[in-house]
């Protein structure tokens, strides 16, 4: 008998970034509705682009960014990651427009914080006012609002206002 605390089995789960990935890649961060939130990737994004990011992804030890991988199908779904600075780390993540508004982000970030729990005391993040669903999730997930920053970003050639969210985990 299933308790009614236990968690559903994963629908996603987390690998390193490979190869395989650059056509999702590509996909994804040329589209958009997922490109505009993003204050660190170009766009357009090429497929240069794409393999400098999995190069560099894979240098790390953990990897710095993982494939998000939809259980149904194995599919590619979107990339979640942090860029480290000592016990502090600084998420990142986004989903294909198909896979969003599942929950399946939600279990992704999940994922990545019992995989780094122990090797970090907090997480951040900053997202534009403008996206909601992103405010909605961090809420969601146990992070609490620091305040308004300035941050320069590439797809949108200048600087944005942006929130930023934290999460201790120690």
């Amino acid at each position: 008998m299933q308790s009614e605390t236990a968690l559903p089995p994963n629908r996603v789960s987390l690998r390193p970034c490979t190869t395989l990935d650059i056509p999702g890649l590509m996909e994804g961060l040329n589209d958009w509705q997922v490109a505009q939130w993003l204050p660190r990737v170009p766009f357009p994004y090429t497929e240069a682009d794409a393999r400098a990011f999995v190069a560099s992804s894979a240098q790390t030890s953990p990897p710095d960014a993982f494939a998000i991988v939809h259980q149904a199908g194995g599919e590619f779904a979107g990339i979640v990651g942090l860029a480290r600075s000592g016990a502090i780390g600084e998420l990142g993540y986004w989903l294909l427009p198909r896979c969003q508004h599942r929950g399946l982000m939600s279990e992704a970030l999940r994922l990545l914080i019992e995989h780094h729990c122990g090797s970090l005391r907090s997480l951040f993040a900053t997202v534009d006012p403008g996206n909601t669903a992103c405010l909605a999730l961090l809420a969601r997930s146990g992070f609490h609002l620091t305040g308004e920053h300035i941050r320069a970003t590439a797809n949108r050639q200048g600087n944005i206002v942006v929130l930023g969210y934290q999460k201790d985990l120690g």
